[in-house]
């Protein structure tokens, strides 16, 4: 079944937990008028190109994007000719919606996302809201609350970890840097995270080890070692727990890894 197209903006129906979800596929000739609704909007290009008014000037938006709309500020969505737009949106109201700060930490100044690993995570988790919503299972409603929750996250998260938006390459490759601290547990390799820095892995790797003094998979498994060090020595988790939070899947593998390093297994460590 085609989609419905729409000529105007279609109306937000809230729910009682405050989430707002909506579906608008752009017909040719969509109008717009200038607007400020009083509660922030993420919304997420799936097809075609435009153009974001607001108050400070416009902005481009294509598929795949995210563009953050804060509460009570002026906007207006064109599309360009021959390429309407289809997206989805998120819409949260106070105080029915439970996210408190979380919220004005993502939504509280606009932009258009232009990291593409963070792009696609914030689509992968609209199309499991998506799926909640068109199911209605049970627990469906709290679901996708921790879903806009991830969601909400990842827009907060924005800048400090952004490598792609840096324009110098050694920048970039110092944001990816301090972002292992947080996000060690990760199964990335190193092609991966030389994409999210927006470099060749080649160069992303000479520049790695120029910054940081040695290589990233030694700098990895650093900071994981220490952290599993950490675990065992101050809290009684299973050695299979500490593994699994320093981002291991494998247990041999953590041992084989955590004795090489250490010159001790996790239970004489322990001990």
């Amino acid at each position: 079944m085609p989609a419905v197209l729409h000529r105007f903006p279609v109306d937000v129906v809230f729910k009682k937990n405050g989430l707002g979800l909506i579906e608008s596929h752009h017909e040719e000739g969509f109008f717009m008028e200038g607007r400020r609704d009083p509660f922030p909007k993420i919304l997420l290009i799936i097809g075609g190109e435009g153009v974001l008014h607001h108050a400070d000037g416009t902005a481009a938006l294509r598929a795949p994007g995210v563009a953050v709309i804060p509460a009570g500020w002026w906007h207006r969505l064109e599309d360009e000719p021959g390429r309407p737009m289809s997206l989805y949106g998120i819409c949260l109201r106070k105080p029915g919606f439970p996210g408190g700060d979380l919220i004005g930490n993502a939504c509280g100044r606009w932009r258009v996302e232009t990291n593409s690993g963070r792009c696609r995570r914030i689509s992968d988790l609209m199309k499991e809201l998506l799926v909640e919503e068109r199911l209605d299972a049970p627990g469906a409603a709290d679901l996708q609350l921790a879903i806009v929750c991830r969601i909400l996250v990842e827009l907060a998260r924005a800048g400090a970890d952004d490598a792609a938006s840096i324009p110098d390459s050694r920048a970039r490759v110092a944001a990816c840097i301090e972002a292992m601290s947080r996000e060690f547990w990760k199964a990335r390799d190193i092609a991966e995270a030389a994409q999210v820095a927006g470099l060749s892995r080649r160069r992303f790797t000479q520049l790695f080890r120029e910054v940081a003094g040695e290589s990233w998979q030694m700098r990895l498994t650093r900071i994981r070692m220490e952290h599993a060090a950490q675990l065992l020595t101050s809290t009684r988790l299973p050695i299979r727990s500490v593994a699994f939070e320093c981002g291991y899947a494998d247990l041999s593998h953590f041992y084989r890894v955590f004795k090489s390093w250490h010159q001790r297994t996790p239970a004489a460590m322990r001990k």
